[in-house]
């Protein structure tokens, strides 16, 4: 080959790397292809859709029951309750007294709080011969051990159990039957004659709960 031939061969330029940026704006965020760029909120939906069905799937197990205001008005169901000394507490047998179905849970700070009201008032109602009774409805999902140190240590001497004599998955028996919205603690009332007379949302004081034991006795 001749000097001349040789000088005609042209050296290719080396190639310059792409701008991150352009890169970016041609195929979306590098490293996930033209998708990239909507793959969060791709993402976002698929777990939405995930968590909303986790709630359908558990919202389909727990047994229905009317509601809290429907219940105003209508006899309560005949439910039964287990103590916790194992004795079996039926709420049909507790006709002519003042009925106060109290439902709570050992990890409920207000129903902590609330507890000692209710005893103060049972107190009160037991030396005044009163024909009031108050029922604890100690909910299906709480944990046992803890839900029985508690009672033990705050003392409580009202009628105390554990609504858990299912084997369906859910709520109790005795909060399914009264339909307690997921709500602790929950308070129902329920005249001598064994109508329903007021369903309370949230803690009561004695006072409170004195005030809604007259009305029904009324």
């Amino acid at each position: 080959m001749t000097e001349n031939a040789a000088t005609d061969i042209e050296t290719p330029a080396p190639a310059l790397a792409d701008d991150p940026n352009d890169a970016e704006e041609r195929h979306g965020r590098i490293g996930y292809g033209r998708l990239g760029r909507f793959s969060p909120l791709i993402l976002g939906l698929v777990l939405a859709l995930v968590v909303a069905g986790i709630w359908w799937a558990q919202r389909s197990d727990v047994p229905s029951g009317p509601s809290p205001a429907r219940a105003t008005g209508q006899l309560a169901p005949d439910v039964t309750l287990t103590l916790l000394d194992g004795e079996p507490l039926r709420l049909a047998d507790l006709r002519g007294n003042v009925v106060v179905l109290n439902f709570w849970a050992s990890w409920c700070a207000p129903c902590r709080e609330e507890m000692p009201e209710l005893q103060a008032y049972w107190d009160a109602a037991q030396a005044r011969a009163e024909q009031t009774i108050i029922v604890g409805v100690g909910i299906r999902t709480d944990n046992d051990a803890d839900a029985r140190a508690f009672v033990e240590a705050g003392g409580f001497t009202y009628p105390i159990g554990r609504d858990t004599e299912t084997d369906r998955p859910g709520v109790g028996p005795v909060e399914a039957a009264f339909g307690v919205p997921n709500a602790y603690p929950s308070t129902i009332v329920i005249r001598p004659d064994g109508v329903v007379d007021a369903v309370h949302l949230g803690p009561l004081n004695a006072e409170r709960l004195g005030w809604m034991v007259d009305q029904a006795r009324d």
